[in-house]
């Protein structure tokens, strides 16, 4: 990580911490999977998580969290292999563990297309956010690379943070090579 500005390292090592404070936090057992954590996720928050496949297209994103009066609703894109599809519902979970918030509200077209039987209105009351700031999508992304991780019994990401794991993280979520300055 040589190559990033020492404040972005030093912000994403950050990240990282956190994620992996808020990971360790879950307590998660050896056997857990993605239906065992909604269920610890729901007991904890004493709400349902409930999980919707639906065709989202590609012009609208993959997934969203809706959180309503007693019920937290992950829709997350049917029409993708399996694998996108746990990454899907991991990052709106993470959403759901960093308690994310948002005070975007979803425009009248978006609503009638995710919920065409409902009142307009009435979807956009319900999503009440439907972005996040990048800080709050890269927190949600690394915390649900962590969590398919976990899950998976894959070995946690190295503390000094030069494993593959971070490098492929780094590629995804800071700018291009060419666009660093380099600190070395």
């Amino acid at each position: 990580m040589a190559f990033l500005p020492r404040s972005r390292r030093k912000d994403f090592e950050r990240l990282q911490e956190s994620c992996r404070a808020r990971l360790v936090s879950l307590d998660l057992p050896p056997t857990a999977d993605l239906t065992a954590l909604c269920e610890q996720l729901s007991q904890r928050r004493s709400r349902k998580i409930s999980l919707l496949p639906m065709p989202l297209g590609a012009d609208q994103p993959c997934g969203l969290w809706l959180s309503m009066a007693d019920t937290d609703l992950i829709a997350y894109e049917a029409n993708t292999a399996r694998m996108h599809q746990e990454h899907i519902i991991a990052h709106e979970l993470a959403h759901i563990i960093c308690e994310h918030r948002s005070n975007e509200a979803i425009d009248t077209a978006d609503a009638q297309l995710l919920f065409p039987d409902l009142n307009p209105g009435l979807v956009r009351e319900m999503l009440h956010r439907s972005h996040y700031s990048n800080d709050q999508e890269q927190e949600a992304e690394v915390l649900a690379t962590m969590l398919l991780r976990s899950l998976r019994g894959a070995p946690s990401a190295a503390a000094d943070g030069e494993s593959e794991f971070v490098s492929r993280l780094e590629k995804t979520l800071l700018p291009p090579r060419s666009e660093r300055i380099n600190h070395a």
